[in-house]
Formats: C-alpha cells, sequence, structure tokens
C-alpha cells in the first residue's frame, strides 16, 4: 500500500518552510471534531444528522472526514508547481510536471473525490451526477472557497473519469497519493457510515460552511508556526501522521475560545423583571408573552409580535429568544434593523442586556460596513484581554465571519445576502443556523425587500431556526406572508388570512404547524391620536413652496406662545431637498427670534449626522441624568429640553433611527403606516411635563392638492413613495371624524389603506410595481433551490450584479468631498490649509486612524450625480487618488471635488455643495 508522501506540501505563504498537505489535513480535522462538540448548537448537529439521515456521531464522522479531505486536489502537479521554492516532488520519479494551469485545487476536489470514495469505498457512480452522493460530497468540498462548481459530467451512465477531464489533477503517482490521502482518513478517524440520500440545499451549505471554517482556523500563521515548532521540539518524523494527530487534538481544544467563536452561556431567568433591571411591572403585552408563551413552546417557531413603538417590543423579542433558544437547543443570537442607524444605537443596548444576563463576557459582532467608524467598537488594539474581554477581535471582523459571533446585531442585508447566490453564503447559513434570529421593524422594506425576507424564512424554516419577527404596522396580507414562508419551509400547509392582532403576538411551532394568537392587550401608552390635515397647492420647485412653508409656520405658532414650556417640534420631510428648503424658510422666519432650529438627515457627513444625533437626543431622548456606567464610563443627561422653542427638520430618518420625544409632529403626507411611525415620535416618552397646546397627542399632515382640491403628488418628490398609496391616504384621513384610538384602531386604520381592492389605475400600477418587485426578488434568490441538491445554483448566477442586490434602486457611492485650489492643490476644508487637511495622496491599510478620519467626511449619494452625460461612466475627476485603490473602505469611495473659487461641484448643469449646516445640497 502507498503510504502519503510527507514531501507534499499544502500551506507555505508566510512560513519559513512549507508545511505539508497531510498535516494540513490532519489539523482541520481535529479542530472539526471540536468545533463539532463546542462550536455547533445541539440544534445545528440534530439538523446536520437528520439532513444526512444519519445518527448525530455517524454525522460528526462525516464532518471529520470532509474536513480532511478538503484540500485532496492540492496533491496535483497544477498546485504543486506553484511554488517551485516549495515544490520538492515535481518530475521526480512517479511525480510528472505538467503544462496546465487548471484545475484550481478546489474544482480539483469536485473533480476527484467522487472517483476516489467509489474506488476505495464502493459509493456507486452509476447514474445522472445530480443524484450521486459521491458527486455531492465532491461538489461541497469544491465549494470551500466560496463558490461550488456545476455538476460534473458524464457518460455512458457514469461520471467521467477525473484526470480525463482535468489532466492538470496528474495521473502515475499523483492519483496514488491522492488515494493514500483518503486511504490514511480511514486509517486515523475510522471509515464513516455514508449517507444513503443527498442532503438538501441548506443542510449542504451548513456543512460547506463547518469546513471552511476549521480549514480558516488551521490556516492562521500563528497556527502553522505552533505546529512546526512542536515538530522541532519533539522531533517528529516527517510522515508520522499518527503523532502529528496528537499534537493536533491537544491544540485544537483551545481554538474556539482563541477565536471568540464558543457560544454565550445565559444565565437562567424566566421572568422579565430577571432579564431587565428595572423592569419590575412589564406591560400588559409583555406580561402575557411571560406568562402564557413558554407553555407553548417545544421547540423551534416563529413568533411575530405587533405592537406600537414604545410597547417594549424589543425586550418581548430578547425574552422569546430565551425562551425558543432553551427549548431548541441554541443559544446564539442574530438581530437584524433596517438601517445603520438603528443598528449602532441596539447594539449598545445589546451589549449591556448580553452584560447583564450572560455568565462571563460575551462579545456582541455589531455588522455593517461603517461599524467599524466607532472608536469603542473599534479600538486601535483588537485584542481582548482581561479589561475587554467581550471585545470582538479581529480575527472575527474578517470578511464573511461576523454572523459566526456568538451574538451578532446587524443590518437586514447581512442575513438576507443568505439567499442571494453570492460567494461565501454557506458562512452565513453556518451562523444563522446556530442562533435564534430576530426580525424588527419588518414593515421597512418594499415588496423586493419583503420578498427576500419571506424567502429566508423559508430557509429558516427548512433548518429549524427559532425566529421572533416585530413591527408596529403590518398589514394582515403581509403578516400572513411573513407566517407562511416559515411554515412553508417547516413543512406545514399555509395558513388562511391572520389578521394580526394589535397589540399582541402569533406563535407558529415548527414540529407541529400548530399557531396560536393571544392579544388584543392594553398599551401603557394607549392614547388619542388627533390627525390634522393642511391642504396647500405644491409648486413646481420645492424652493418656491411658499404656501407650503406658511402652513408650516402657522402649525408652529403656539411654541412662541409659552414662554415657560416652549416645546419641542418635530418635522418629517419626505425628501432631502425638502427637508432644506424648509430649513432655509424658517431660519429665514425665526432670524430675529430665539428658536432654535436645527436639520437632519442622511446626506450628511457621517461625523456631522453623529453629532446632531447625539445632541437632539440629549434634548429630547428619555429623561435620564447624569451617570457613571459600570465599566467607568461617564454618561451625560438625556431629556433636557432647551429652554426656547426647538424646531426640528427631518426625513425618514425619523420614523426608525431615532428614540426621541417630541410636542408636535408635522409630516408631509406619506402612506398611513409611516405616518403611525412618524406620530409615534411625538409624546413618546412618559412622565414629561407638555406645553399647553400639546396636552394631546397631534399629527399634523400636510396634503398637497391641486388647485380644484384634488389629491396630487409634488413634482420634487420623485417616485419616494407609491402616487396609489398617497392618494389611499389622503382619502382615508379625510374619512377621520374623531381621534384614532392608539393602539386600538391602527390596525385597523392600515387594512384600510393597504387593502388589496384595486379600483384606480395607480392601484392597478401599484400592483404591477409590487409584482415586478417581487418577481426580481425571485428571479435573483435561491428560493427555487431551497429542497434541490444540486448546489452550483447557491453561489452563481448569470444576472448582473444590480439584480443580485438586496435592495432595488439606482446604485449608491460614498464620496469624500474635498477642494481644489487653482494650483491643483486638495484640501478637505474649504478654507483651513494645514497638513491634517491636506488630501493624502497614500493611506496605508493598516493606517486605521487615517482610514476612520477620512471615511467620517463621506456622505452616501445616488452614483449618477458623479457620472458624465447621464451615462454609467464616473466621472474622471471624482477618481481616488491611486494610493487608495489597495486599502479597504477608502477603496470603494469616490471624491467629490469643490472648486476653491467657487465652492461648488459642477456635472453638466447641476450643481452640488456642501453645506456646513444643512449638508450636501444639489441644484
Amino acid at each position: 500500500m502507498t503510504h502519503l508522501d510527507p514531501r507534499l506540501w499544502g500551506k507555505e505563504r508566510g512560513l519559513d518552510r512549507p508545511y505539508p498537505v497531510g498535516c494540513h489535513s490532519i489539523d482541520t480535522a481535529a479542530v472539526l471534531e471540536v468545533l463539532w462538540e463546542r462550536y455547533l448548537s445541539a440544534r445545528q448537529r440534530r439538523m446536520l444528522a437528520e439532513g444526512w439521515g444519519l445518527s448525530e456521531e455517524q454525522a460528526r464522522l462525516l464532518h471529520v472526514w470532509l474536513g480532511f479531505l478538503h484540500d485532496l486536489a492540492k496533491i496535483s502537479p497544477v498546485f504543486q508547481q506553484q511554488e517551485p521554492g516549495a515544490d520538492e516532488v515535481s518530475g521526480t520519479a512517479g511525480y510528472p510536471v505538467t503544462v496546465e494551469r487548471t484545475p484550481y485545487h478546489d474544482h480539483g476536489v469536485h473533480l476527484a473525490l467522487p472517483e476516489l470514495l467509489h474506488r476505495i469505498h464502493g459509493l456507486p457512480l452509476d447514474g445522472r451526477p445530480a443524484r450521486l452522493i459521491a458527486e455531492q460530497l465532491g461538489q461541497i468540498l469544491g465549494g470551500h472557497h466560496g463558490r461550488y462548481g456545476e455538476p460534473l459530467s458524464h457518460s455512458d451512465g457514469s461520471l467521467t473519469c477525473p484526470i480525463v477531464a482535468a489532466p492538470g489533477l496528474g495521473g502515475e503517482g499523483w492519483d496514488e497519493q491522492r488515494e493514500a490521502l483518503v486511504r490514511l482518513a480511514g486509517e486515523l478517524f475510522g471509515v464513516p457510515v455514508w449517507p444513503t440520500r443527498r442532503a438538501q440545499a441548506p443542510v449542504a451549505a451548513v456543512t460547506t460552511g463547518l469546513v471552511s471554517l476549521a480549514d480558516w482556523l488551521v490556516s492562521q500563521v500563528w497556527w502553522l508556526k505552533a505546529r512546526q515548532r512542536q515538530h522541532r521540539k519533539s522531533r517528529w518524523v516527517a510522515g508520522d501522521w499518527a503523532g502529528h494527530l496528537l499534537m493536533a487534538r491537544r491544540a485544537a481544544v483551545r481554538v474556539p475560545a482563541r477565536a471568540q467563536l464558543l457560544a454565550p452561556t445565559w444565565r437562567a431567568t424566566r421572568s422579565f423583571a430577571g432579564m431587565f433591571p428595572g423592569l419590575s411591572d412589564p406591560y400588559p403585552l409583555q406580561a402575557s408573552i411571560e406568562r402564557e408563551f413558554p407553555g407553548l413552546v417545544n421547540g423551534p417557531g416563529m413568533l411575530l409580535v405587533t405592537a406600537a413603538p414604545g410597547d417594549g417590543k424589543t425586550e418581548i423579542a430578547l425574552f422569546a429568544e430565551r425562551v425558543l433558544g432553551q427549548a431548541s437547543g441554541t443559544s446564539g443570537l442574530a438581530m437584524l434593523l433596517p438601517t445603520m442607524a438603528t443598528t449602532d444605537a441596539m447594539h449598545r443596548r445589546l451589549v449591556r442586556h448580553a452584560g447583564h444576563n450572560c455568565r462571563g463576557k460575551a462579545p456582541v459582532a455589531r455588522l455593517h460596513s461603517l461599524a467599524w467608524l466607532d472608536a469603542d467598537y473599534t479600538p486601535e488594539d483588537l485584542t481582548p484581554s482581561l479589561d475587554s474581554p467581550a471585545l470582538v477581535s479581529e480575527w472575527l471582523r474578517g470578511a464573511h465571519r461576523g454572523l459566526l459571533t456568538g451574538i451578532a446585531i446587524g443590518t437586514w442585508d447581512q442575513a438576507v445576502r443568505a439567499v442571494l447566490p453570492h460567494k461565501y453564503m454557506a458562512m452565513r447559513w453556518l451562523g444563522l443556523s446556530g442562533k435564534t434570529v430576530i426580525i424588527d421593524e419588518a414593515h421597512a422594506y418594499d415588496a423586493h425587500g419583503h420578498q427576500l425576507t419571506v424567502i429566508l424564512l423559508e430557509w429558516l424554516g427548512r433548518l429549524g431556526v427559532p425566529v421572533v419577527v416585530l413591527s408596529a404596522t403590518l398589514t394582515s396580507r403581509i403578516a400572513t406572508s411573513l407566517l407562511n414562508a416559515y411554515r412553508h419551509g417547516a413543512g406545514h400547509p399555509p395558513l388562511k388570512e391572520v389578521t394580526p392582532t394589535y397589540p399582541g403576538w402569533t406563535f407558529t411551532d415548527h414540529a407541529t404547524g400548530e399557531t396560536t394568537s393571544r392579544g388584543p392587550y392594553p398599551s401603557p401608552r394607549a392614547t388619542r391620536l388627533d390627525i390634522r390635515t393642511h391642504p396647500y397647492t405644491p409648486t413646481r420647485q420645492v424652493a418656491g413652496d411658499g404656501q407650503r412653508s406658511r402652513r408650516i409656520l402657522n402649525i408652529l405658532q403656539p411654541l412662541h406662545s409659552s414662554p415657560e414650556t416652549p416645546g419641542a417640534a418635530l418635522i418629517v420631510c419626505n425628501t432631502v431637498a425638502e427637508a432644506q428648503a424648509t430649513e432655509s424658510a424658517l431660519q429665514n422666519a425665526y432670524k430675529d427670534s430665539s428658536t432654535l432650529v436645527r436639520i437632519l438627515h442622511a446626506r450628511m457627513p457621517v461625523h456631522q449626522r453623529h453629532g446632531v444625533t447625539r445632541r437632539l437626543e440629549r434634548w429630547t431622548g428619555p429623561v435620564r441624568p447624569a451617570h457613571r456606567r459600570p465599566d467607568g464610563v461617564w454618561i451625560a443627561p438625556t431629556g433636557k429640553r432647551p429652554a426656547r422653542p426647538l424646531v426640528v427638520i427631518t426625513t425618514q430618518v425619523a420614523e426608525q433611527s431615532l428614540d426621541v420625544d417630541f410636542d408636535l409632529v408635522i409630516s408631509d403626507l406619506a402612506p398611513f403606516a409611516l405616518l403611525a411611525q412618524r406620530a409615534g415620535r411625538g409624546h413618546r416618552h412618559q412622565g414629561r411635563t407638555r406645553p399647553p397646546y400639546a396636552q394631546q397627542p397631534t399629527l399634523h399632515v400636510l396634503t398637497p392638492v391641486t388647485q380644484q382640491g384634488k389629491p396630487t403628488v409634488p413634482v420634487y418628490w420623485g417616485e419616494v413613495y407609491d402616487a396609489s398609496l398617497l392618494r389611499r391616504t389622503h382619502e382615508h384621513l379625510g374619512t377621520l371624524t374623531r381621534p384614532v384610538a392608539v393602539p386600538e384602531d391602527l390596525q385597523h386604520h392600515v387594512d384600510a389603506v393597504y387593502s388589496d381592492t384595486y379600483t384606480a389605475d395607480d392601484d392597478l400600477r401599484r400592483l404591477a410595481d409590487d409584482n415586478a418587485k417581487q418577481a426580481m426578488a425571485d428571479l435573483a434568490a435561491i428560493r427555487r433551490h431551497r429542497t434541490v441538491t444540486d448546489l452550483h445554483p447557491l453561489t452563481n448566477s448569470t444576472l448582473s450584479s444590480e439584480f443580485l442586490s438586496t435592495r432595488l434602486g439606482d446604485p449608491s457611492i460614498r464620496v469624500l468631498p474635498i477642494w481644489t485650489d487653482p494650483d491643483g492643490s486638495r484640501w478637505l476644508h474649504p478654507s483651513q490649509r494645514t497638513n491634517r487637511t491636506r488630501l493624502p495622496r497614500r493611506v496605508k491599510p493598516g493606517d486605521r486612524d487615517t482610514i476612520r478620519r477620512l471615511m467620517q467626511r463621506t456622505i452616501p449619494i445616488r452614483q449618477q450625480w458623479i457620472t458624465t452625460d447621464g451615462s454609467s461612466v464616473i466621472d474622471p475627476t471624482t477618481e481616488i487618488p491611486t494610493g487608495w485603490e489597495k486599502t479597504p473602505a477608502l477603496r470603494d469611495t469616490a471624491l467629490l471635488p469643490h472648486a476653491a473659487t467657487t465652492g461648488t461641484y459642477a456635472n453638466g448643469r447641476r450643481i452640488t455643495y456642501l453645506d456646513p449646516t444643512t449638508g450636501l445640497t444639489r441644484t
């Protein structure tokens, strides 16, 4: 019998001498043994075993084998000849050289493994490849670098010989050595019981993710050098594979803890009071969850909670997560939110929650593209220590790893990308399948986003992942589609239309499909919302809309009638341009007044937006005195209003991102569900002294009409909202004869506006548009591949990148405003000329301080703002310095060059400039 040649190398980068492929195979298998026991949840182990039709012990050995064999095709002339300094065998006896340059080793293992499993262990190769277990095992290992290969070709009822299909694999001694590696797996670990059926796509994706994770962990330079030091210290004899296995197993035990992959350990608690300090008297909705929900839960399922903003949905979700997690055998947690701003705010809250409820310090990952800009979350030293054990390590912050963290909070797209054919989607499924998934603000997405959420829930249902969905305003149709998506994945028939109890909850059990609803419950914030409409006839240009401005000034008049308690007003505009025009009109109107006018929207530099947000939260957030946190950080007081009238002008960021409380709310006309969200920013916090004019919550809605008094949509709104929903809302507001009872009546009003009764042309256009968006999501996503076993479509698509996005619309880009002098000098400030404000020509990838400083000045815009002549070609004057092209984050930005003489950026007939107060303006 041929023995594995220890001269065949598997790793060499960063090492003084090559590392044998046999050692790397053993390392991967040894770490996978530990990951199976210490990283995977009990639920994941059961799911993998059932998915492969094996016992848990049999499934464990199968995965260990897959880990061992993942780099099988590194035993090929194509791979060994890549590094002549490491290659000791090519051209020697039995190892012919090759001029081939393919296959790469990931595709090579897909080609080679099925025939070897047939040759050595008798796995069948007769029939179509898409039905062969050996072919799927090869496809899984071929995907360990992120993309699955196409099913193998076959002829005469059998697979094509791999060496014929890919001569670069090498015959003779190369083939004998690949066989030796497969036989060595049996000698070291025993021969597995082979599955009798192929795994469905979700299970196979988790298997792939587990193999990739083990490979990544033992491919780190520190691990490889540590094993080489052990070799020298123990005088290891090359080819003593059993001896290396002993060393690898001893070292592997510590790997999950070092990588922060251990699941959080939660303290046992069965009450809201025990889980949430200070919550001694739960709201009725919370009390019902505490009292009734645990008795319904025997394993995974989906809980849908509908309640108004401020009714404690977050606490309900976290309590339900522990109930579901304990019953399901999982302790991980993933919380998904619609925006980066809501994610940042919730991250701080979740860190406090984990600190109170976890034994030991559990790292909490924050997952979105700009999370690292927060210096508190990303300090210079990312090494966890006794002083900062909860710090997320640099390794876990690497690409595709965030969801592997035991507790992760991120934007919704971090999970939804798992149902789009992207590279390394398997890593997202490995992370999600071991957690309870909380989806917050489920109402916040358009038809395309909703359909992607539906597909995500189908996959989660298929894998038996516990899910909690939260929403403030959800139509019956949307609620039914979400519940039925999870049920479909779990294998249960659809429910007829479900009308959410408001406030209340609905639970569907994963195993039985039994569905239970409770509610409605009284709300501690129950009130009557007075909705007043103020019609105006819009002009064609937002800057000249004087009638709208006069309506706003009339509504704001009471702020100046109560000097002792002037109060605070919030104005929510539908577009940034409208917010800027409103700010200009109010500043002009109040130029001789003490009224404080502030503006907040998404088209501001990051540092400015964060600064304004913190200031508003100090003024209008919950009333809290200054205090010092347990970690010693001093927290400034919040909720202290200025002693003069305060008017804040904002956009949709107010609907979800801010925990603020205003006495008076003014809003542009928007779909009714969003108006309810905006109204929730008024009278949000109890116990605050209100001005005389604001004793009852009131929402003032600016309703655009034609000169004949019919509903219309201002030209400058564009397509920000569907015209049908705006008209329906306008008409519905006209039918109100009394204040709206909140929360009791909200569900009725939402369903009335969003009903499926289509009578007008704009209704039909909305239906067609929604159907088109849903169809695009279905076309791009991997929904139809959920129950099949061919894995190639999971990571490969013929569609262009814009179809594989989580959000439709014009592509966006982050721009860095700069000012260019006539001599070509470029600066980060319009007037200051210092070394610190000079635009750097080169930024090192590791210079986190400079990268953060530059990114804090960036602004998101539509990419078309910097394209030439309406094409897709980027204006060359916006190109970043060549010294940034390899720098993370900066390489994906563009410059926005203002001429120092004019202070503007001109692109065709459009002028763009950064105003220090109102943000980026385009005329």
